[in-house]
């Protein structure tokens, strides 16, 4: 494959950023102007991966998952994010968001969808994006501002009192008590 398919993919997953992301910068409260975001495509790896505001996508990833827009679009996610503070105390929120945004747009797939598991949902990324879900639900505009703690290095987990409605383990227990209910909770 080489050079060429690695061209192909940094070209459509540039078609993507323009295409997605307003949409992605409006779900996270990044004010336009967008920042330029670089795609480069490496011959392996993980799929994505995000350092700033370059974007490095797996060609082997892309071979065999050509219509994948889900991973571009959580990159994308973070690129503009760019949350200064990416630890326990945060990974699971900012990997939670940045699917979150991928399920909102429709792009979720059968290896990757929110969903709910006892006791995960603080976990990150597709358990995660089911509680933002949620709470986006009861009190809109939650993941938006939380989104922008995390992007101006504001936030902290006492956060949730304001935002969520509660602090963060009573919304996590509320969540779990409804979501337990059923799928649709």
């Amino acid at each position: 494959m080489g050079r060429r398919e690695r061209d192909r993919i940094r070209a459509w997953a540039e078609g993507l950023v323009d295409e997605h992301g307003e949409a992605v910068a409006r779900l996270i409260a990044v004010d336009p102007p967008l920042p330029a975001v670089a795609i480069e495509v490496v011959p392996d790896g993980p799929p994505g991966v995000t350092g700033g505001l370059t974007i490095t996508l797996s060609e082997r990833w892309f071979r065999e998952h050509p219509d994948d827009v889900g991973c571009v679009v959580h990159e994308l996610t973070h690129a503009y994010m760019r949350a200064p503070d990416y630890d326990a105390s945060t990974i699971w929120l900012i990997e939670g968001l940045a699917d979150h945004v991928r399920d909102v747009l429709g792009f979720d797939a059968s290896w990757t969808f929110a969903h709910f598991e006892p006791g995960k949902a603080t976990a990150g990324y597709q358990t995660t994006a089911d509680l933002l879900a949620w709470l986006e639900r009861r009190r809109p505009g939650a993941v938006s501002e939380l989104s922008r703690r995390l992007a101006d290095g504001s936030y902290r987990e006492a956060d949730f009192a304001r935002v969520g409605g509660a602090p963060l383990p009573e919304v996590v227990a509320a969540y779990e008590a409804d979501r337990a209910g059923g799928p649709t909770g």
